[in-house]
C-alpha cells in the first residue's frame, strides 16, 4: 500500500507540469468553441486536467478531478479488476492531447465535463458498503490515495488542511484493519492485500463524487 502511495506521486507529476505550461497556453491560445473527444480516455484525461487547471492547483480540485481517471480506468479494468491500480497509474501518468490550448480551453471545458460525467458533480448522499470490512478497506484506499495526492508537488508535502485531514482519516482507519481482520477476510499476506487495495479503490470509484464519499467515510463509526 505504501509503494502505491508513493507511486502514484510520480504519475500525477503530469497534472503539476500541465499547471506549469498553462499560463503560457492561456497568452497564445485564441477564443474558440471546445468539445470533448468521443474517444474515452482522451475525453477522461481532458475533463482531469481541466478541473486541475481552473481548481488552480489546490489539492481538493486534484482530488475532485480525480474521479475522472477513476472512471476510465475502472472501465478499462472490468476483464483483469486487480490491475486497476496499476493501469491508473500508467493512465495518471499520460499528458493531454490539448496541453498548448489547455488553460484557455479549461473553463469552457468543465461544463461539458460535467455533461459527459454527471456523477462527478453530483452532490447526492453516499451510501457506502455494509460490510464493516469492505466499506473500511474502500474508504481508506481512497484516503490514503488522496493523502498520496496532498503529499505530492502539487501543494506542501501534506500539511494543507485538506492533506491533514485525509492523512488523519487514513491513519485512523489503516489502525483498524487489523492483521487479524484481514485474515478473517480471506487476506493472508502483503500480496492479496495490495490486491484488495487495488479492488477497494476501484470498487469505491462509482459510489459518487469523491468528496462526497469522502464525507460519508468520515462520518463512519
Amino acid at each position: 500500500m505504501i509503494r502505491f502511495v508513493s507511486r502514484a506521486m510520480v504519475a500525477l507529476g503530469s497534472a503539476a507540469m500541465a499547471l506549469g505550461a498553462a499560463p503560457m497556453a492561456a497568452a497564445q491560445a485564441p477564443t474558440r468553441a471546445v468539445t470533448l473527444a468521443s474517444d474515452p480516455q482522451e475525453a477522461a484525461l481532458t475533463c482531469f486536467y481541466a478541473a486541475v487547471v481552473t481548481g488552480k492547483g489546490k489539492t481538493e480540485a486534484a482530488a475532485e478531478a480525480s474521479w475522472f481517471l477513476f472512471d476510465l480506468t475502472r472501465q478499462q479494468t472490468e476483464a483483469a479488476p486487480e490491475s486497476f491500480v496499476e493501469k491508473l497509474e500508467a493512465t495518471a501518468s499520460l499528458p493531454p492531447t490539448n496541453l498548448d490550448t489547455l488553460a484557455a480551453d479549461a473553463p469552457a471545458l468543465v461544463p461539458l465535463c460535467a455533461a459527459r460525467f454527471p456523477l462527478i458533480s453530483s452532490k447526492r448522499v453516499v451510501t457506502l458498503p455494509a460490510d464493516p470490512f469492505t466499506r473500511e478497506m474502500q474508504c481508506f484506499a481512497l484516503t490514503s490515495y488522496l493523502a498520496g495526492m496532498a503529499e505530492s508537488e502539487l501543494e506542501d508535502s501534506g500539511e494543507s488542511p485538506f492533506g491533514q485531514r485525509v492523512g488523519a482519516l487514513a491513519d485512523r482507519l489503516a489502525a483498524k484493519l487489523t492483521e487479524e481482520r484481514a485474515k478473517a477476510a480471506g487476506i493472508a499476506d502483503a500480496e492479496a492485500m495490495q490486491r484488495q487495495f487495488s479492488l477497494s479503490l476501484r470498487d469505491i470509484s462509482p459510489l459518487g463524487n469523491p468528496m462526497k464519499v469522502l464525507e460519508a467515510c468520515e462520518a463512519m463509526k
